[in-house]
């Protein structure tokens, strides 16, 4: 007799019909299920894993951001990722930390400071950006492919810019400004992150070296007065960056003694260091009506250039001569203790420091609050550890919002800030994650025309 067992289908070939009570045949059927199993458990997994490669986010880099081993600034710093770099994210952001493909491992970029990109294909992977020396004399492709275009050759030991993009045996590279590629196993397996030097200056006084141009970054140590640098040419603020000891680090421009100027400098020459009396604006040119560039607190260092007209004196800025009213300039350090209100200078000590640093970092920003008296919500304005960051324009302006409450998030050991609100959400630093508030029933009260923050009493 017979049997087709149920399920079973002798038509398809993944089953053979078997006498009834024959032992070989069961057997067979036994491994032969064991094996479609198998099968079917690797094409699952197949499955899978096309679709985790299908899910996988792209995601651009809008800013430049650091890349940490960890999620959080504690983490040790891998690298840094310059704007326009594409990123591969492992999985979804958590706590506002992004796992990223870099070096082949996995590692970790603050999630603001990335966006989502539309795009089917699986980015090349990024890994540290700087020089590589080809070992031969190398043909540079315009696509990653033996097959591509030659756009140029390259003689060995001649270095090469490489963008930290990798994609199967290439290496993306940077030839007279355009992106090409060179295949990997002709390169120095090295690389130099060290930014390239296009000039050298000498410090004038004692300075704290900055890992960012941000009064607030960590400290990496100190550099003596009278010692010559390397300049990058690039500059942030009232920040040159500087290379000493082979590693990059910023320090403030009004300290650097610049003898000679070149083109991919574009520092104008100083002539002296002057400090800002009052909080004021920058302009394009000596004009009340020009271009507004930024806005100096107080207390601010500047550079001058000597160079005045229509009693507008010219200073340094983001390495570009830049204008303010000859006034607003003091040979000596005015006192800063007066923030501009009586709400800022009742502060507690780590929202009175917060406060230049804001203002430094988001010349946006034009109206802050601390202190006052009553406070229905909790006691920390009548206790002067809070400040409310107004956002101007707020209803259509959500995202310079996001930005202050990600830069005080990322540096909130810096700043000691306990936890903010925003947009009817807080953000406690121990709990380290958004949670929903209740409507309290006008816009101030949802925090969505402020970002509350909340720094420690000690």
């Amino acid at each position: 007799m017979w049997r087709v067992r149920h399920g079973e289908d002798p038509v398809q070939g993944l089953f053979t019909a078997q006498p009834e009570g024959d032992t070989v045949g069961r057997a067979r059927m036994t491994i032969t299920w064991l094996a479609l199993t198998a099968v079917l458990a690797m094409s699952a997994g197949l499955v899978m894993g096309i679709t985790a490669q299908a899910a996988t986010s792209v995601f651009t880099v809008r800013t430049s951001v650091n890349v940490r081993s960890g999620p959080g600034t504690a983490s040790s710093l891998l690298s840094t990722l310059q704007e326009g770099q594409v990123v591969q994210a492992r999985s979804s952001a958590s706590n506002g930390w992004l796992p990223i493909l870099f070096n082949n491992a996995t590692a970790y970029v603050y999630a603001s400071y990335v966006t989502a990109t539309a795009s089917t294909s699986t980015p090349a992977t990024v890994g540290i950006a700087g020089r590589k020396t080809p070992t031969v004399a190398v043909n540079v492709r315009s696509t990653p492919s033996l097959t591509a275009t030659i756009a140029a050759t390259l003689t060995k030991g001649a270095p090469v810019k490489v963008t930290g993009r990798v994609s199967g045996d290439f290496t993306e590279v940077t030839v007279s400004g355009a992106t090409r590629w060179i295949y990997t196993k002709f390169l120095s397996a090295a690389t130099d992150s060290s930014p390239e030097v296009v000039a050298t200056a000498t410090t004038t006084a004692a300075l704290t070296l900055r890992d960012t141009p941000s009064f607030t970054a960590t400290s990496p140590g100190d550099v003596k007065a009278k010692t010559v640098v390397g300049l990058t040419g690039a500059h942030q603020g009232s920040f040159s960056q500087i290379v000493i000891s082979a590693k990059p680090a910023w320090v403030l421009t009004g300290n650097l003694s610049i003898a000679t100027t070149t083109t991919a400098l574009s520092l104008p020459v100083a002539t002296g260091l002057r400090y800002v009396t009052a909080a004021v604006t920058l302009r394009a040119s000596a004009a009340a009506g020009s271009a507004a560039i930024a806005t100096l607190a107080k207390g601010a260092q500047v550079q001058i250039t000597g160079i005045t007209k229509s009693g507008y004196s010219q200073v340094i800025y983001d390495g570009k001569g830049v204008w303010l009213p000859s006034t607003f300039l003091s040979a000596t350090k005015p006192s800063v203790s007066d923030l501009g209100s009586t709400s800022l200078n009742k502060l507690l000590a780590y929202g009175k420091a917060a406060v230049p640093v804001i203002r430094d970092q988001f010349p946006e920003i034009k109206t802050m609050y601390g202190w006052r008296a009553y406070s229905a919500y909790s006691s920390d304005h009548p206790s002067g550890r809070a400040l409310d960051v107004m956002i101007p324009s707020y209803k259509t302006n959500k995202a310079l919002g996001d930005r202050v409450a990600a830069y005080v998030i990322a540096h909130h050991k810096e700043l000691h800030v306990n936890y903010i609100i925003w947009r009817q959400r807080s953000y406690t630093m121990t709990r380290g994650s958004w949670v929903s508030m209740a409507n309290r029933g006008s816009d101030t009260a949802n925090h969505l025309d402020h970002v509350h923050i909340s720094f420690l009493a000690t």
